[in-house]
């Protein structure tokens, strides 16, 4: 299993297909975001989001064998990386979420100065598995969210 870094967000049929199925009860989209990734998606059925991509996030592609399993995204949200990921079906339950979060951390490095969490809705049909992996990768679990890492907390000594 490999990771592959965009330097954008992309968005593909493939996913939004996933969302049509999961986006409101796994990850909280309105009916109405769903429909602008539809309409963003175009004839292609593709698109890089260049107005929602930024430089200190990391988008990354899960590849086994060359083909798309899942995506994984490590969103800067001011003090902490919100984890995002997501697994197709055809591939869930092969333990690729579990492994593709270890490789996104130690690649990112963002745990060196960063927190990270993640949050997994009560809604979510794969709240299960979801809370197991992200224990499995050292995460903690607080009332609405895990988190792993701390951040880092800097202070000035006056002489």
């Amino acid at each position: 299993m490999d990771l592959k870094r965009r330097t954008l967000r992309h968005v593909d049929q493939t996913e939004f297909e996933h969302f049509l199925k999961y986006g409101e009860q796994a990850y909280g989209l309105s009916r109405q975001e769903i429909q602008g990734y539809d309409h963003e998606l175009g004839t292609e059925r593709a698109f890089d989001s260049v107005e929602h991509s930024y430089s200190e996030d990391f988008y990354f592609d899960i590849l086994v064998d060359n083909q798309l399993v899942g995506r994984i995204l490590l969103l800067k949200m001011g003090h902490y990386f919100q984890l995002d990921l997501m697994i197709f079906d055809p591939f869930s339950r092969q333990g690729f979420g579990t492994k593709a979060v270890r490789l996104a951390l130690q690649q990112s490095d963002v745990l060196k100065t960063y927190e990270v969490r993640a949050r997994v809705l009560p809604t979510s049909p794969h709240q299960e598995i979801a809370c197991r992996l992200l224990k499995t990768n050292g995460f903690t679990e607080h009332p609405h969210y895990f988190s792993k890492g701390r951040r880092k907390r800097y202070s000035l000594q006056r002489s």
